[in-house]
């Protein structure tokens, strides 16, 4: 809806572009989805591994850089949410049943970041979440015969309305915190990119020999690299060192190919 309403020629501009549920699965099946529901099912008669699994639901962070209004967040947070139902689901069948459902729903949208440069769509975004939220409440209290509401809203999701080639990343979510980064980001290429997003380009590529042949969602891979490079598995933070952040963006082929691959 919001994206019809846009003016054409400021949506390419601004690279706003709405990415289907389809492919929305397509990246965060392989990210986290798949091994999730892998684990999942692998410890179903194992009561004190469910509940910990629960904790570990909990625990995860979704970090959208370009969200627009939401849409990945969106998804990624319905997804979780019907995850988490069917480990309520599994300990309903170990005896969990009297337990007060309001107690039991661990994931929430406090969970979800994003940057957005325009304020309409961040907004948008926010409320999205919080519609989401709402929509699984009702399917909690179909499974569990009890209206089950989050009303006041407690919980709030980290929508920032900024620019994100000039935010520092860290401001939004520090790097520690964040489990996953994910979104589409805008995909002009050189050559129709605005005199301000050269700027930007500049600002996050300047120490990148020849950057101005890249595409504009590469300044998003160089700051995802760096974001990530912040937060390294075990004592040994140098090279060599894992990257405890996992990262998808949709792309363009392009930079895949001719003279970006060798600048990148």
């Amino acid at each position: 809806m919001f994206q019809s309403i846009i003016d054409a020629d400021a949506r390419r501009n601004l690279g706003a572009h709405y990415t289907s549920e389809e492919n929305i699965l397509k990246l965060i099946k392989p990210l986290f989805l798949d091994s999730l529901w892998a684990e999942f099912e692998n410890i179903l008669s194992n009561k004190n591994r469910l509940l910990e699994f629960h904790v570990k639901q909990r625990s995860l962070t979704f970090f959208d850089p370009a969200c627009g209004c939401c849409n990945f967040l969106v998804i990624t947070y319905r997804e979780l949410r019907l995850l988490e139902l069917a480990v309520l689901r599994a300990g309903r069948a170990s005896c969990q049943q009297g337990l007060d459902i309001q107690t039991l729903i661990n994931v929430d949208v406090d969970q979800f970041y994003g940057i957005e440069i325009e304020d309409f769509p961040a907004q948008i975004a926010q409320v999205a979440l919080w519609l989401t939220d709402h929509q699984m409440n009702m399917k909690v209290s179909e499974e569990f015969g009890a209206y089950f509401a989050r009303i006041p809203l407690k919980a709030t999701p980290h929508i920032v309305c900024g620019n994100a080639l000039q935010l520092d990343w860290a401001d939004v979510l520090p790097a520690e915190k964040c489990s996953f980064i994910l979104g589409n980001p805008p995909f002009l290429g050189k050559s129709n990119q605005s005199a301000a997003q050269k700027v930007d380009m500049q600002l996050v590529c300047r120490d990148i020999k020849n950057a101005g042949l890249l595409d504009f969602v590469l300044a998003w891979y160089v700051k995802a690299a760096r974001y990530m490079d912040l937060c390294r598995s075990g004592d040994n933070r140098g090279e060599g060192a894992a990257p405890t952040i996992k990262a998808v963006f949709v792309s363009t082929n392009s930079i895949t190919q001719g003279e970006q691959v060798g600048v990148l």
